[in-house]
């Protein structure tokens, strides 16, 4: 008798456990890279003036931009050569596939755009190089666009 009294003691306490452990753990969720650098990318960026090159365009050929998570919009005089560009966010938070739009039908982009965030998501890189299809025109150069976090 002493022992089905233990045995169903012992059923009870490993029931009891078992539906313990199964609650909820009030833990927050702990977010992804891809998460956390979609996140960054929300908000406000300015453009980084000193650091950053136009082509042959004027020093402030870009006034304003906007990032989202799939890419970028440009405004201001450099968007008679480019108004934006595309990039995917991969699951280890890093910005791939980069592509921008050039809207001149006189020039294209010679080489690679490469866009890069820093790892306090805090500074957005993008770079490429256009050069003239046919005759000399304005545009063409190596655009380096920098841009800081500012909320």
């Amino acid at each position: 008798m002493k022992i089905l009294r233990n045995l169903t003691l012992f059923s009870l306490l490993a029931a009891f456990v078992t539906l313990y452990s199964c609650g909820e753990d009030g833990g927050t969720d702990v977010k992804s890279d891809q998460e956390l650098t979609i996140e960054a990318l929300s908000g406000t960026w300015n453009v980084n003036g000193s650091s950053s090159q136009f082509g042959n365009l004027p020093d402030d050929a870009l006034s304003s931009v906007t990032i989202t998570s799939t890419g970028f919009s440009l405004s201001g005089d450099i968007t008679s050569v480019v108004d934006g560009g595309t990039f995917t966010v991969s699951e280890e938070g890093t910005l791939t596939n980069p592509s921008v739009n050039i809207t001149s039908a006189d020039v294209e982009v010679d080489g690679d755009v490469t866009v890069s965030l820093n790892a306090a998501k805090t500074k957005l890189t993008v770079s490429f190089t256009t050069v003239a299809k046919d005759a000399r025109v304005s545009g063409t150069g190596s655009f380096v666009i920098v841009l800081d976090k500012a909320s």
